[in-house]
């Protein structure tokens, strides 16, 4: 499993700390406390200008199973994962100012295993500054930042038979930071499209995760004993929902980036889809599928897939 990782982030060398994994849980069931004093909040929070739209979204997706003496098999298990979606929103004239907040952070135990595993771990801030000519096009300039929040780690078996964890992501490391100008098509604040000829991307890293590389290895793209890599590229996105029956909601967004400097004709991209089923104000059921391709990384496409039904509200 360990030589598979090794390919995947393009990189022959092993970093093993010793923080225990446990104070992941522990924040993961902080971020369930908050949840649910956020909700608290919400129900006597006001709008207090009729200009700005504040949405936000939480809910907490739970699974667990367990067996006892069971003939059939079976192993005792328990997953969770909690989702934020906010969103800040005001248009004035032809100006028009959008902030989208993404986090979500899940864990799985299961009884076969020391260690509290990562299923999904995201955090992304995404803003976008219009100025409508001739709607719906106008000018635009953005801004994105992408990371975790925890560290990250892959899992191996040792000699004695053990399992061993391996660290091989922290907080903000990677860190990817984006910054361009272009136009964007926004008609409805359902859909809107950019196109960012002039882009300025940031991949951040932190040194112990390149400070033992040699030459000719990378690290997220990121080089021996360096913690940064710039790139001049294009960039394209675009974000929309549409309904496809009552209660039920198709959301769609993708993220591609080509590099001027190097393989302009090799795009990176990050694609989300999801379809949100209403069952009443405080549940729903979610399937969601993610398609990452980042070959700085790994030359291969990534998969993430996530189906259940999770309690939430909205504010």
């Amino acid at each position: 499993m360990l030589s598979l990782l090794k390919d995947h982030l393009k990189v022959k060398k092993n970093y093993t700390f010793s923080r225990p994994i446990k104070t992941q849980a522990n924040l993961f069931l902080t971020l369930l406390f908050l949840g649910s004093l956020s909700f608290g909040y919400a129900q006597f929070e006001k709008p207090k200008d009729s200009l700005w739209i504040k949405e936000g979204k939480v809910n907490v997706l739970l699974n667990q199973a367990t067996f006892g003496e069971w003939l059939g098999g079976g192993t005792n298990n328990f997953n969770g994962i909690v989702n934020l979606d906010y969103l800040v929103h005001r248009k004035h004239e032809n100006w028009d100012w959008t902030t989208t907040l993404d986090a979500s952070l899940g864990f799985a135990k299961t009884e076969a295993s020391d260690f509290y595993k990562k299923t999904v771990d995201h955090l992304e801030i995404n803003t976008v500054f219009i100025q409508l000519k001739t709607e719906p096009w106008g000018f635009s300039t953005s801004m994105n930042i992408k990371s975790q929040w925890i560290a990250g780690y892959a899992f191996s078996e040792g000699a004695n038979g053990q399992e061993i964890s391996t660290q091989t992501t922290a907080l903000l490391s990677p860190l990817y930071a984006r910054a361009g100008v272009g136009v964007t098509y926004k008609k409805t604040r359902s859909f809107s499209f950019q196109v960012q000829p002039v882009t300025a991307r940031l991949i951040y890293v932190g040194s112990r995760f390149t400070n033992d590389l040699i030459p000719g290895e990378t690290y997220f793209g990121v080089e021996a004993n360096k913690q940064s890599r710039w790139e001049l590229a294009l960039s394209m996105s675009a974000q929309g929902q549409w309904p496809l029956l009552p209660n039920v909601i198709l959301v769609n967004k993708i993220n591609l980036i080509s590099n001027y400097l190097e393989e302009f004709k090799n795009f990176d991209f990050d694609c989300t889809l999801g379809v949100d089923m209403k069952i009443n104000n405080f549940m729903s059921a979610q399937f969601e599928i993610q398609l990452v391709y980042d070959d700085n990384a790994l030359s291969k496409i990534q998969t993430r897939q996530v189906f259940g039904v999770s309690v939430g509200f909205s504010f």
